[in-house]
């Protein structure tokens, strides 16, 4: 067989940065060896794409074809001091297809038999990983994410451990540098007060403390000048604000007011957003509650009381700690009391990162002390309860943004309403929420409609007003979501592509598909009571409620009769109020509903029609 690449002769004359990249270009050309980078996701060695799965990292690296010495990823590799991370999920020679278990095999193979000039007395820093299955090449112990394989491998089995001469701290040969450069490098100066600091991570904390960055409309204090930046771009900017709180100087455009904050350092004697002579600029310079504050009030929360925090996404509750989904409350209460019976402060839900105004959603519908068990009404009795009984380190000054929610089974009543509404679906008690019991200053260019955060906003957009990305191969239309090009191929172009798993029959909608899988394969969501089947298992629900259950728990204030839900409440309360606001525009009859009307509107038409078609 013949070999893929000629090298030549091997010569002693090269350089050892040279001599390193032909060890590399043999090394990549000839066996399935394959390198990567790592920035928090996988990149392309030599185009340097972010690549999410494995499988499409190999294929796309093997893409590039044979590399070579002159290749721009190749000659970073200029020391010794460059690690390179390679894969060797399989090592085969692809000279004679010989599989190998590690890389000094190969390299000997290389060599030996097939003759090429692999340099072995040069030095040459390669990191090896399985990526097939994230397990450490030492200890066979097995991770999730690659970054934990990397952490494990740094602190449990680092290579090149290099000293500290001032600290005797090991690290890896590449760590020590960035050790050095940040903790023991001789003046980090203050650009803003000359003030000197030992090392530069004291010298960031002192800006974090003493140089925080005002705002120049709201005044509000941020730790950084990007952080500033993005708050007036966002925040301000979003309004129409254009005039600096400081100079009060009014700018014509968007860009010029940024570049004006961005350099403005006036500031006026007193300042606040409601009474401009109320705060002095020590008053204003006061720190912001950290984020600190707020995990370890959350915590306090979530270990001294049985509070249940939770989110609610697509429909479903998820767990605060982790990605699981619930349909149901009773489910995830569940679940969080076994799973995560305590919170660490540290945990990665505490991180509270961009949260803007979202408040954090807590069951509080059996809400007791862990501590002494005793029972409590809301959550600012508990809170008092816990400082002033349990010496709790609770900072009360700090608005954590949490809200109480009573999680009970069909009947979730809003915690901001006096009266006793309550609503069969936890989705349409937040949606009662952000329709009477917010501002919705924020508005949706697109449709008008208002929303209560951004987020909200911004979820709204994405699923009602995104661009459409997934073409139509027959007549080049875009559509945002997959359901939607579906209809139209079925509605257009005569295709069925949703397809039944369970046989070759396909279908224009998923809820064709579940009529389907129900009348031919008896597969749906199944009555445990009378053995009906339903397309989805809310319906089935319902279903058991109101036939089998009987179950009706909104009752009439006014003669106290009982529903199935708000809907048959506000049907009936019609007849408490008597409006007839249904008016017949030919003889003025009133009516309470809007179908008697129609009923009656039918009796003009045939009369009209009788007398069109009678005698002259």
């Amino acid at each position: 067989m013949t070999e893929k690449l000629h090298y030549g002769k091997r010569t002693r004359r090269l350089n050892p940065s040279l001599r390193r990249r032909r060890n590399l270009e043999i090394l990549f050309n000839n066996t399935s060896v394959i390198p990567f980078k790592w920035r928090g996701k996988y990149l392309c060695f030599y185009c340097g794409k972010d690549i999410a799965d494995y499988t499409d990292l190999r294929k796309h690296t093997k893409g590039h074809g044979d590399c070579d010495v002159k290749d721009y990823s190749i000659r970073l590799v200029r020391s010794a001091d460059v690690e390179i991370k390679v894969d060797i999920s399989e090592i085969i020679c692809e000279i004679c297809n010989e599989p190998f278990s590690n890389l000094e095999d190969i390299k000997m193979h290389l060599s030996n038999k097939h003759h090429l000039p692999y340099d072995q007395d040069v030095e040459l820093s390669l990191a090896a990983y399985r990526l097939v299955d994230l397990n450490c090449m030492e200890c066979d112990e097995k991770f999730t994410f690659f970054r934990h394989l990397v952490n494990h491998v740094n602190t449990r089995h680092p290579k090149n451990v290099c000293v500290c001469d001032k600290c005797s701290q090991s690290f890896n040969k590449r760590d020590l540098e960035s050790h050095i450069r940040n903790y023991h490098q001789d003046g980090y100066k203050c650009d803003e007060c000359d003030n000197e600091f030992a090392s530069n991570t004291k010298l960031r904390a002192h800006k974090e403390t003493e140089h925080l960055h005002t705002c120049n409309v709201c005044f509000d204090r941020f730790t950084s000048s990007a952080k500033k930046m993005k708050h007036i771009d966002k925040v301000h900017l979003s309004s129409g604000v254009l005039e600096c709180g400081f100079c009060q100087r009014h700018c014509s455009t968007r860009q010029a007011f940024l570049q004006h904050t961005s350099k403005c350092k006036v500031r006026k004697e007193v300042f606040d957003r409601t009474d401009p002579c109320s705060i002095t600029i020590d008053d204003a310079d006061e720190k912001k509650p950290t984020v600190a504050t707020i995990r370890n009030n959350l915590a306090s929360i979530f270990n001294m009381s049985t509070a249940i925090p939770f989110k609610f996404f697509m429909n479903r509750f998820r767990c605060f700690f982790c990605p699981k989904d619930f349909a149901d409350s009773d489910a995830l209460k569940e679940h969080t009391v076994l799973e995560h019976p305590v919170c660490d402060t540290k945990h990665k839900s505490l991180k509270l990162r961009s949260r803007e105004d979202v408040d954090i959603k807590l069951d509080i519908a059996s809400l007791k002390c862990k501590v002494c068990y005793e029972s409590m009404v809301d959550l600012n009795t508990l809170i008092d309860h816990l400082v002033l009984e349990h010496k709790a380190s609770y900072d009360k000054s700090v608005d954590c943004k949490i809200i109480g929610f009573k999680l009970l089974k069909d009947n979730f009543t809003c915690p901001l309403c006096s009266s006793d509404e309550s609503y069969r679906f936890f989705g349409n008690l937040l949606k009662h929420m952000n329709e009477a019991h917010s501002n919705n200053q924020l508005v949706c260019v697109f449709c008008g409609k208002t929303f209560r955060t951004d987020p909200n906003l911004r979820s709204h957009i994405a699923r009602h007003h995104k661009p459409g990305k997934i073409k139509c191969t027959d007549c080049d239309l875009v559509f945002p979501r997959t359901d939607r090009l579906n209809y139209h191929l079925a509605k257009h172009h005569g295709k069925k592509v949703v397809k039944c798993p369970k046989c070759p029959e396909k279908f224009v909608s998923t809820y064709l598909r579940q009529k389907h899988l129900i009348n031919i394969h008896n597969s749906g969501s199944f009555c445990s009571h009378c053995g009906r089947m339903f397309t989805c298992n809310s319906l089935m629900r319902e279903h058991v409620r109101r036939t089998h259950l009987k179950e009706k728990t909104v009752e009439c204030q006014v003669c106290n009769m009982k529903f199935f839900d708000n809907f048959m409440l506000r049907m009936h309360m019609v007849r408490h109020a008597g409006d007839r606001n249904f008016h017949c525009d030919k003889c003025g009859k009133k009516f309470l509903w809007k179908k008697n009307l129609r009923n009656h509107m039918t009796t003009h038409e045939k009369h009209a029609s009788q007398t069109a078609g009678g005698p002259l």
